[in-house]
C-alpha cells in the first residue's frame, strides 16, 4: 500500500511538472529564459508597451492578441531617462526565437522622456499565413549596443 501512494505521488508530480503542467514553471523551479530576460528589464531605461490596431480601425492594449482581428501590432518604446541624439534598434523574435523583423529608428530627447512607435504589419503576412503563433519577444537596444536595455513579450494566438 505505502509503495502505491509514492507511485501515485510520483505520477501527480511528474504531470505537475511535464510540458504545461504548472504554466511559467520549470522542473528545477526556475522561471523559463524568456521570463528572467523580461524581469531582469522591467525596471530599465526603457519600457515596452503593445497595442492592436484590428481590421476596424480599433486600438486594443495588452500582452495577449488573437491574430484573427489584428491587423498590425503596435510597439511602444518610452524612454525615462534618454538625452540627447541616439538610434533605438528593435529585434522582434518569433516564438522559435529566431529574429523576424529588425526596425532601428531615431531616437532623441531633452528631458529624458522620449516615445517610439513602431508597426509590425500581422494581418495578410508570414504570421497569419504561416500560423506563428505563440509568444514572441522584443528587445530593445540604444546605438550600437550588445545588450538589450528593455525586453517585452506578447502572445499571438488564435
Amino acid at each position: 500500500m505505502r509503495r502505491g501512494l509514492s507511485v501515485l505521488a510520483l505520477v501527480v508530480l511528474a504531470g505537475a511538472l511535464a510540458p504545461g503542467g504548472v504554466p511559467g514553471a520549470l522542473a528545477d523551479g526556475r522561471r523559463p529564459p524568456h521570463e528572467r530576460e523580461e524581469r531582469e528589464h522591467a525596471h530599465g531605461p526603457a519600457r515596452v508597451r503593445f497595442a492592436a490596431l484590428t481590421h476596424d480601425g480599433k486600438a486594443r492594449h495588452g500582452t495577449h492578441f488573437s491574430v484573427a482581428r489584428v491587423r498590425d501590432l503596435v510597439i511602444v518604446v518610452d524612454w525615462r531617462t534618454l538625452v540627447g541624439p541616439h538610434t533605438q534598434r528593435l529585434d522582434v523574435l518569433a516564438p522559435d526565437g529566431a529574429v523576424y523583423q529588425r526596425f532601428t529608428a531615431p531616437v532623441e530627447s531633452v528631458d529624458g522622456r522620449a516615445r517610439v512607435e513602431t508597426r509590425l504589419p500581422v494581418g495578410g503576412t508570414w504570421i497569419t499565413e504561416r500560423s506563428l503563433l505563440g509568444r514572441w519577444r522584443v528587445r530593445v537596444y540604444l546605438d550600437d549596443a550588445t545588450t538589450p536595455v528593455a525586453v517585452a513579450g506578447v502572445v499571438l494566438a488564435r
